[in-house]
Formats: C-alpha cells, structure tokens, sequence
C-alpha cells in the first residue's frame, strides 16, 4: 500500500519518496478524476475514463495508484488540502480573533466560488460511502481539522475578552454546518444560492452570536 497524504499536505510512511515527475503525474491524475467525478458522477468515473481523460493508458494509473480506492481517497484528501490551505492563509493574514472568524467564513465561500468542480465531486463522492465506518472515517478526515482550527479561534477570542462565553467545540461545528449547508444547497442547484450574500450574513450572523457584551473582559466556554 502507498503512502496516504494527510490533509495538512504532510505524507505518511508507506513508500518510498516520489520524484518530482511521479508527483505531478500523480496531481494529473486526482485532477482529471476530479473532474471526471464532477462531470459524470463517481459511478461512471473508470479508471479507463480517468485516463483517457488525462491521455495516458489505464496501466499508468495502476502504477500510481492501488487502485480505484487509493485513487479516491488521495482524491478527497487533495480537496481538503487545498481548501484548508487557501482558508488557513486568509485567516493568518488577520490580528484578531473576530477579524479571523470573519475571515475563515468569507474565505470559505470564497475558495468554494472559485473551485465549484472540488465540490460536486466532494458532495458525489461523500455519498457513495454505504457503511457507517466509511462515513466515520471521512467526518474524520474532513471535519475534525476544520473544527479544530475553529475552536482555537473561538477559544482564544474568549481568553482575550473578544468572545462571550460559551463551548467552542460546539459553536466551531455549528458554524462549519452552517458553512457547509449553504454549500451543498449550492452544489444541487448553483442558481438557487447566491454565495457572497450567504458568506455576509453568515458573517454577521456569528459576529453578533461571538461578541462579548462585557467589552474586553475575559471569558470562559460553558459545560468544558
């Protein structure tokens, strides 16, 4: 088995280094299956398909990957790597907590806008997964970093006085699903949802929920 790549970018042990040309064939194909997938669906993304689409033999892909499975699997953790990225260097660039939990929402829909494709595959390939296990795994997979980068904002906006109080796991997974309701609505149906008018009310909608009535005076999360 190869080795898996996890969200954040970084390898695990499994094989050994790829070359820089391997690398890229291997980027080639998980983009040409993602658009494979956002086309036409998992269920007709073959690897015959995938590597016609990319202009190589089904044997090329064989050799990258371990299979259909490998290849979806690096194929969701591409997308997150590539979302999380993009989110992460817009909420870095930010001094303050409320300016930062701006930032993670508009970025959010800001990088959904621009990488419509990532998401219908992502919402196609999320609903293939038929046993609890497999749906564990992705909510592990897809959610826990999210979660994780929003609690620690929430969390130090109470320590610094910015938040009011209350459980940063617990508002951090209520705005990631507000986050991602709007996006699935999108995905079905792109008319019926207009993103910029989602990402400012969801903005104010947590700026006012976050603020700290006591002005500046430090606070702690509830039932932690």
């Amino acid at each position: 088995m190869r080795s898996k790549i996890t969200p954040d970018g970084r390898k695990s042990p499994g094989r050994k280094k790829s070359t820089f040309i391997e690398e890229a064939r291997r980027r080639q194909i998980v983009r040409s299956a993602i658009t494979t997938i956002a086309s036409g669906g998992l269920a007709q993304a073959s690897l015959a398909r995938i590597a016609d689409e990319v202009g190589i033999s089904k044997s090329v892909i064989s050799y990258h990957f371990d299979g259909r499975d490998e290849l979806i699997e690096e194929i969701v953790v591409a997308l997150l790597s590539e979302s999380n990225r993009f989110i992460r260097a817009r909420v870095d660039q930010e001094l303050g907590c409320p300016a930062k939990l701006r930032a993670y929402i508009e970025a959010s829909f800001a990088f959904m806008a621009e990488h419509r494709e990532n998401f219908v595959a992502m919402v196609d390939i999320w609903g293939s997964f038929g046993t609890v296990d497999a749906k564990r795994a992705f909510n592990a997979t897809a959610y826990d970093p999210c979660r994780r980068h929003l609690e620690a904002i929430l969390r130090r906006g109470q320590q610094e006085g910015d938040f009011r109080g209350f459980t940063p796991r617990t508002l951090a997974a209520t705005i990631q699903g507000s986050i991602d309701g709007v996006m699935l609505q999108w995905v079905f149906d792109e008319g019926a949802v207009d993103l910029a008018e989602c990402a400012a009310e969801l903005t104010i909608m947590f700026d006012l929920a976050t603020r700290n009535p006591a002005g500046g005076a430090p606070t702690t999360g509830s039932g932690e």
